[in-house]
């Protein structure tokens, strides 16, 4: 237990700063919404969702485990790759800042508007395939995944420690995708007008929200990044 705890505490940064994801969730509010089975788009955007994640995830351990074996050591490679990860992240929110976003009327959030449209695809595989096209162009959701993969991956747990800070991570992770595909299986009726206020408080807000957040874990990161190089 103390050292599932351990691990958490060092990957949970990581799961709330890619929870935030307005890509995500304002595709989930988009398309899931209009269509005649919300329940089982939902699903399907939530399944295609995880695959995507477990893919991040796994690539991050795969490249962790193989790192933890380089002379530097696990606390100067962790304490390297965050302060890379936080100039990333402080660049994205400072670029947010100071340049002015295109439309969201076109881009991914257009493209897969329009993809709902194809009457050639079941439901089931054309929201699955917008879960994992959303969580896939969710740059800075995935470098956050990656990086929490690579952790657990220099940590170099058991199995079974390590399927259960994975599960963890994804719960925390896809809570954007978790939580409306939750309203959708129990309010199938009115869930669209449960979550027309989340929806329009992203179109609204949503930027401004994520490059505070952003900014916030860019210098966590680089601060505990070197306070271990």
């Amino acid at each position: 237990m103390p050292e599932l705890n351990s691990l958490i505490a060092s990957i949970l940064p990581y799961a709330l700063g890619a929870a935030v994801s307005p890509v995500i969730l304002a595709t989930i509010l988009t398309t899931v919404s209009p269509t005649r089975s919300p329940r089982l788009a939902s699903f399907s955007y939530l399944f295609g969702a995880i695959i995507f994640f477990l893919i991040v995830a796994f690539s991050g351990m795969y490249i962790g485990s193989g790192l933890s074996a380089v002379a530097l050591g696990t606390i100067h490679i962790g304490a390297i790759t965050e302060v890379v990860l936080g100039s990333i992240l402080v660049i994205i929110a400072l670029k947010s800042i100071f340049i002015r976003e295109e439309s969201r009327e076109g881009g991914l959030i257009g493209f897969v508007s329009s993809l709902r449209e194809d009457k050639n695809s079941s439901t089931f595989i054309k929201f699955f395939y917008f879960g994992f096209i959303a969580f896939l162009a969710s740059f800075v959701t995935d470098i956050l995944v990656l990086q929490a993969g690579t952790l657990i991956g220099l940590s170099n747990p058991g199995f079974a420690l390590a399927a259960e800070t994975v599960i963890i991570l994804g719960i925390i992770t896809l809570l954007v995708a978790e939580i409306p595909f939750i309203i959708y299986l129990i309010f199938a009726s009115r869930a669209m007008n449960i979550l027309a206020p989340a929806r329009d408080w992203i179109v609204n807000y949503g930027d401004y929200f994520t490059t505070v957040v952003y900014l916030i874990l860019g210098f966590f990161f680089l601060i505990r990044g070197f306070m271990f190089i």
